[in-house]
């Protein structure tokens, strides 16, 4: 005779069955979650995708058909988040040395990014990948403004936008003590954007959509101090 089995042991076996499964859905979340931290901001980037074609063809932004101030609302983003990737500092270094190998390296020109490798803090943290400890900063931009100072557009057959901008912002560091340090910057950024070069690979498409690099990055004044022109970088750790 077949065993019967009562019930309330079926409906418990169900609900231990259920539970099992919402654990390992629960532990699969998690894992993904964990995985995508820290979150990458999305890039913008232009694919063409004809109706009656399954082929996605990458093309460059034509000057002509572009609207103007389109173009000069994404210029002036790309200089605020250029100065935020350069000056900002978290308290996990391996995500501030990502940040600075992905986007500060690929939005420089040879000469800022070589540069910019020269600073003091610049040398902190890569000398931390060889195992040194980093300093114990959490460094912040506050933007106070970013004005386009001037355009100065390339008369060459090659399509080629100069713009220069004034960017004044707060640069507040917090070490691991809690002591909070501000500091108010001016820099001049000069920017070149290559609207009709494609781009050599899928990957520098991503960043830059543009080909938009920063061929100068100077610092005009620190506090008002208009003779200092110490980069950010350049800080002594040791003052906070």
């Amino acid at each position: 005779m077949a065993k019967i089995i009562e019930p309330p042991i079926l409906i418990s076996r169900i609900l231990m069955f259920m539970l099992a499964t919402s654990i390992v859905v629960l532990a699969v979340l998690v894992f993904s979650l964990i995985k995508l931290i820290p979150l990458e901001r999305p890039e913008v980037f232009f694919l063409l995708s004809p109706t009656r074609s399954v082929n996605t063809v990458i093309e460059p932004l034509i000057p002509e058909k572009t609207n103007p101030r389109a173009l000069a609302n994404y210029k002036q983003g790309f200089v605020r988040e250029y100065v935020i990737a350069r000056n900002t500092l978290y308290k996990e270094a391996s995500l501030t040395r990502r940040n600075w190998a992905n986007v500060v390296k690929s939005w420089s020109s040879d000469s800022v990014y070589s540069a910019f490798t020269k600073t003091a803090l610049y040398s902190d943290y890569m000398d931390y990948a060889s195992g040194d400890q980093p300093p114990a900063l959490s460094c912040s931009v506050n933007f106070s403004g970013t004005s386009q100072e001037q355009a100065i557009n390339d008369t060459t057959p090659r399509y080629s936008d100069y713009n220069e901008y004034v960017v004044n912002f707060v640069w507040i560091c917090k070490n691991s003590g809690r002591q909070t340090v501000q500091k108010n910057y001016m820099i001049r950024i000069k920017i070149d954007s290559v609207l009709d070069k494609r781009p050599e690979n899928l990957n520098k498409l991503l960043s830059n959509p543009l080909g938009t690099r920063v061929i100068e990055y100077k610092v005009l004044s620190v506090d008002g101090n208009t003779s200092d022109h110490s980069d950010p970088l350049d800080s002594d750790k040791g003052f906070l």
